[in-house]
């Protein structure tokens, strides 16, 4: 299974170390399963640097590709538009408690 990690950014470096090791921590626990969280895969490029749709479209793209979403902080709206997605496409949706 493909888990997509939905975690708030807002161009806050500390929200992407946080995103960081809750994905390395998911993965390591679960290695049956491929964890990908798109503000990591989407590292090399620069906060809004190419527009907030466009970025969210890229994080729309594949999250679609995935199996389940896993909420891993506090609701953005981004990841509430991520949640709207997964929901659509009867995706199983997982939130994290102890996100900080």
């Amino acid at each position: 299974m493909i888990v997509y990690v939905a975690h708030r950014y807002g161009g806050d470096i500390n929200n992407l170390e946080r995103a960081k090791k809750i994905t390395h921590d998911l993965q390591v626990k679960d290695l049956g399963n491929c964890y990908i969280c798109p503000l990591l895969a989407f590292s090399h490029l620069g906060y809004n640097e190419i527009g907030y749709e466009e970025e969210m479209q890229l994080c729309e793209d594949l999250l679609v590709l995935c199996d389940k979403l896993v909420v891993a902080s506090d609701l953005s709206r981004g990841v509430e538009r991520e949640i709207t997605l997964a929901e659509k496409c009867n995706m199983e949706i997982e939130y994290l408690e102890d996100t900080e």
